[in-house]
């Protein structure tokens, strides 16, 4: 856990990111796309080097190149007029007949293939929602939509890392993140609940759901930042780092930053197909 002459530094670089990404996601598809394919290529890198001390490899050209088909095939574009088409299974398929491809090829390293698929689904499969959620149900209340996993994240990361300063016992997951506390997991869902009861409620008239429904959302939503978060601890523990990366000052990696995001994108958009 950073010492308190980081925060600072912390709370600028944040303020900072949470101004460009207001700006990228209020322009809509022009600006998401390209920023999307950039967050690919800085994220596959960043895996790239933690996995290459445990001696892995990615399959980098197939990763990036399947990362940019899968962005595009999740268009909402594609889904208002060929809506028969499971466009992002397609994606899919063809990145692992691809790749099973390369590797019967190039020396059946099946180590690399497992990995690669799986920084494949970490990543641009997770971003791609990204680009469905932003017009759904449409251009405009898609950007209200998006919004909630964006409230959910920061709010539950800031609620775990207060209250696990202040009050953090007992140990979460001692094994993969020994920061992390109990009373700090609790904390995060505490204040990502009140968060999103208050924002929702500031502008009630622009989601469809009910209050029960936002209710619901703000819980599972933390639960998924905090999966998220755990997940990349694992990964980094697996490979001997502390940080997956220096993309900003006082906050690690990239992925360090969007882990818990990685989760709440997907769920807020299966969250937002069912109950709507």
């Amino acid at each position: 856990m950073e010492g308190k002459e980081d925060l600072p530094t912390r709370v600028l670089s944040a303020l900072v990111g949470v101004l460009v990404l207001l700006v990228v996601l209020w322009a809509g598809l022009p600006l998401i796309l390209p920023a999307l394919v950039l967050v690919l290529g800085l994220g596959s890198l960043e895996l790239r080097d933690m996995l290459a001390k445990r001696g892995i490899g990615l399959n980098l050209p197939f990763l990036l190149g399947g990362g940019l088909v899968l962005f595009l095939f999740s268009l909402p574009q594609l889904y208002w007029h060929f809506p028969q088409v499971p466009w992002r299974e397609v994606a899919l398929g063809l990145f692992l007949l691809g790749s099973f491809s390369y590797e019967l090829l190039k020396g059946a390293d099946l180590t690399r293939f497992a990995f690669t698929l799986m920084a494949f689904l970490y990543l641009p499969w997770s971003l791609g929602y990204v680009l469905l959620l932003r017009e759904t149900p449409d251009s405009t209340l898609g950007l209200w939509t998006l919004s909630l996993p964006l409230v959910a994240s920061f709010a539950t990361d800031i609620g775990a890392y207060f209250v696990g300063r202040t009050l953090g016992r007992q140990k979460l997951a001692p094994e993969i993140s020994p920061a992390k506390t109990v009373e700090g997991s609790l904390g995060g869902i505490a204040v990502s609940f009140l968060a999103l009861a208050l924002y929702t409620g500031l502008v009630r008239e622009v989601f469809p759901f009910g209050l029960l429904e936002l209710w619901l959302f703000s819980l599972l939503l933390s639960l998924a930042a905090q999966l998220g978060d755990l997940v990349e601890s694992m990964l980094k523990r697996y490979c001997g780092v502390k940080d997956s990366g220096h993309f900003l000052p006082g906050h690690g990696g990239l992925l360090d930053r969007i882990d818990s995001l990685l989760f709440t994108f997907p769920l807020t958009y299966f969250l937002v197909v069912l109950f709507t």
